[in-house]
């Protein structure tokens, strides 16, 4: 009886400390993640973004192609840049990339939007501290990489596609160049 009661109340608790958790996530990402696809939601049509100031790169830069990973944790995309916001400045709602992936029929749908700023002037404005947005560190991406950018950090966030690897993960297994 002691034990089943012991095992019952270890449940409950256990319960408890998710849902708390839980809750604590939602508030502290919930927001913002709800303004960043307000503000992006007229971006489905790609002449909107295009219209915004958002494009691809010129042919011949590698963020110009569909980016896959090198191993099977799936793709991100075409990442439609606006190069009027690489700054050092965070908002939730102006991503610097707009990301699309082809669907079945090869069109090209929004799935996430990314965050971006560069190294070197984001250091010299506020030293070791890391970018953080919804929560989230940014990534670190040393020069040389493979896009053939000074470093930087970034930060994707999975908005309009379920990401199964999370919904900051860069990768999507769900998301394919293909």
């Amino acid at each position: 009886m002691k034990t089943t009661t012991t095992r019952t109340l270890a449940a409950i608790l256990g319960a408890a400390a998710l849902v708390v958790v839980t809750t604590a996530q939602t508030v502290a990402t919930g927001p913002a993640l709800a303004k960043a696809r307000a503000s992006t939601a007229r971006f489905h049509q790609l002449a909107e973004a295009e219209a915004a100031g958002y494009g691809l790169p010129p042919a011949g830069v590698p963020l110009h192609e569909c980016i896959a990973s090198f191993d099977d944790t799936g793709a991100m995309g075409f990442h439609y840049i606006n190069g009027a916001l690489l700054d050092t400045t965070l908002d939730p709602t102006q991503p610097e990339a707009l990301v699309y992936a082809p669907d079945a029929n090869g069109r090209l749908r929004l799935v996430a939007v990314e965050y971006v700023v560069f190294q070197e002037p984001w250091i010299a404005e506020h030293g070791d501290e890391m970018p953080m947005l919804f929560g989230q560190e940014f990534m670190p991406v040393g020069f040389p990489n493979r896009f053939e950018i000074p470093a930087f950090f970034a930060l994707h966030a999975w908005i309009w596609k379920n990401n199964p690897s999370g919904t900051f993960e860069p990768f999507n297994p769900a998301v394919s160049c293909n």
